[in-house]
């Protein structure tokens, strides 16, 4: 009887290295981990694009004129006075505003009456009357660092003086230098009102736009234009309303990821389809990722000017920081921006206190949308279905995840100002759970330059080697427009 030949041992669906025979079911698909990784990206259909020739970019900003009031806390830091010591009108004092939208209320020239002030947080001169005061500087010009103890200029400060104002005239009170110039408590809360526009001063003989915080001279008078009160039959042409043009800057930063394979992982069928093909996959997305990184955490803009070979990196958000594009609205810089996580009350950590975090996020709405899109953690979705399940719901008018924009579901808010669009940004957790960043879409637009936007470099080392290095480049900078109408939230 012959005997059988022994070809290994196992069952006769496995190979002789104990591997199953039958063909593996991977599916034609290889699926990427996180492929929604950049949602900014996702919903930047609404946003512009416009390419920029050069790598340092510049656009221009003015503001309408003007806002009848604005109301201001002030403080220690708030207000300085140019001369170092209390009382000094011939120099004027500086003050600081804690908003662009703030700042944007002040022209040069015109004169805003202030009220709301408490017993013995305001003295002009003994008597206690000049309630008036001249614009006579904006921004840096108002040179903050001359003042004596004060911070570097910002431009955010505001210079005035004191005067009197009987309509229609206007009179510079330089007040003695042992007078009280302004006197404020941290919590003081004064309110400006604009009144008009300063025509030609007596002495100087100019208008009022042209007057500095040295050249008046005590007691000269001019005539203040008042438009909303109506022009007298037969009356002189007016002084035009002036104020200087913001020129902001931003710069473009280079993104590269390469990635190489062999000529024979390159003709070889694999399961999930050719290599190159996952790789180059692959690689978007995380370009994708560092892309969309750089534009929420980056900081101040770096030009690394005096480089040969410069390493520039583009100015960001500044989401977990304080130095990025959003400054007005950024929760680590006022923490009026800040929302209570644990719930008290509607006035703590209820809809009443984010209803009061929403009023300041749409606070501009001559510059800004009253719709924005807010990206945030899981934490802040969180908050949301809290604030739905612990406060009445007939307050809450929400579309919780009913709604999807490019594949993302949105959480929809309509509060009693504007309406906001949350939407999970998977970048936002660890460190950064707490933030939410408000976007204004009308105000923000990518600026990639000419040649470089997103593109896909094939076969870039040419050595001879058996094999191929591709990589996605993009070189590229973010434009961030009056940025007091975008915001960083932040849960504490």
């Amino acid at each position: 009887m012959a005997q059988p030949y022994s070809y290994g041992s196992g069952t006769a669906t496995q190979f002789t290295t104990g591997e199953q025979r039958q063909v593996l079911e991977l599916g034609e698909k290889i699926h990427m981990f996180n492929p929604d990784v950049t949602p900014i990206f996702t919903v930047m259909g609404r946003m512009s694009t416009s390419v920029t020739p050069v790598p340092i970019f510049e656009w221009m900003e003015d503001e309408f004129f003007i806002r009848p009031d604005v109301k201001l806390i002030t403080g220690a830091s708030t207000v300085q006075d140019r001369g170092g010591s209390a009382g000094d009108n011939d120099t004027g004092f500086i003050i600081r505003m804690a908003r662009q939208a703030q700042f944007e209320a002040f022209e040069k020239g015109a004169i805003y009456t202030i009220s709301g002030l408490g017993t013995g947080e305001t003295q002009f001169e003994s008597a206690n009357t000049d309630v008036e005061l001249m614009c006579v500087a904006l921004g840096k010009e108002a040179d903050a660092g001359t003042v004596g103890g004060a911070v570097a200029a910002s431009d955010l400060d505001v210079a005035f003086v004191h005067s009197d104002l009987a309509s229609p005239s206007f009179r510079y009170d330089k007040n003695a230098t042992t007078a009280v110039g302004f006197a404020y408590t941290a919590t003081s809360t004064i309110t400006f009102t604009y009144i008009g526009n300063v025509g030609e001063c007596s002495d100087l003989d100019q208008p009022g736009h042209s007057a500095t915080q040295t050249n008046l001279t005590d007691n000269e008078t001019a005539t203040v234009y008042q438009s909303r009160v109506g022009w007298r039959e037969g009356a002189n042409i007016g002084e035009m309303s002036s104020k200087k043009v913001r020129r902001l800057k931003n710069c473009t930063q280079i993104f590269r990821e390469p990635y190489s394979i062999t000529g024979t992982q390159n003709a070889s069928k694999m399961y999930g389809g050719p290599e190159m093909s996952r790789l180059q996959a692959r690689k978007l997305n995380k370009i994708k990722m560092d892309l969309e990184y750089a534009i929420l955490t980056n900081g101040a803009i770096s030009l690394d000017a005096s480089s040969e070979n410069p390493q520039r990196t583009m100015a960001g958000l500044g989401v977990g920081g304080s130095a990025g594009v959003i400054q007005s609205l950024n929760a680590d810089v006022n923490t009026g921006l800040q929302m209570t996580e644990a719930y008290t009350s509607s006035a703590v950590g209820g809809l009443g206190e984010f209803d009061d975090v929403l009023e300041k996020v749409f606070q501009d709405s001559l510059s800004g949308s009253m719709r924005k899109t807010a990206f945030c953690s899981n934490r802040w979705l969180k908050k949301l279905v809290g604030l739905a399940r612990t406060d009445n719901s007939t307050n809450l008018n929400a579309e919780m995840g009913s709604n999807a924009t490019a594949g993302l579901r949105v959480t929809k808010y309509f509060g009693p100002i504007g309406e906001m669009d949350f939407v999970v940004h998977p970048l936002l957790n660890s460190t950064l759970d707490a933030y939410a960043v408000v976007l204004d879409f009308a105000n923000i637009a990518w600026r990639p330059l000419a040649s470089r936007d997103m593109q896909l470099r094939s076969n870039v080392i040419q050595d001879g080697r058996d094999g191929q290095t591709n990589e996605w480049l993009i070189e590229a900078g973010l434009e961030v427009r009056n940025e007091q109408t975008h915001a960083i939230l932040k849960l504490v």
